[in-house]
């Protein structure tokens, strides 16, 4: 019996993972874009901010639709595994809105 520790756990966690990437990702953009050396009138791009989480976004919502469909399929034997995976990619999708919001606010680099 081959044990499938690792594949579960990134089951589980993988929408946590991408929204903790695009939490990083976003802001080293903006620190990147605000440095003395690149600042433009335009800086910080907010198209690529919203392209950044609109892939995390997407992601989310497909590990989300693919979590709940597992918890259709399985009725009334889901696992707890299943409603880990589905509880999470929903907590990582509000999280990455949520992180978007302030990033939408930026007026410039100060």
């Amino acid at each position: 019996m081959r044990d499938r520790f690792f594949v579960r756990l990134l089951r589980g966690s993988l929408p946590l993972m991408i929204w903790a990437a695009h939490w990083f990702g976003a802001y080293l953009l903006v620190a990147a874009q605000c440095t003395p050396a690149l600042i433009t009138p335009q800086a910080p791009r907010l198209w690529m901010l919203g392209v950044l989480s609109a892939l995390a976004l997407l992601a989310c919502l497909a590990l989300l639709w693919r979590a709940g469909g597992r918890l259709r399929d399985a009725g009334d034997d889901a696992a707890l595994l299943d409603w880990a995976a589905a509880g999470s990619a929903l907590l990582a999708a509000v999280a990455i809105a949520w992180t978007t919001v302030p990033m939408a606010m930026i007026g410039g680099c100060g």
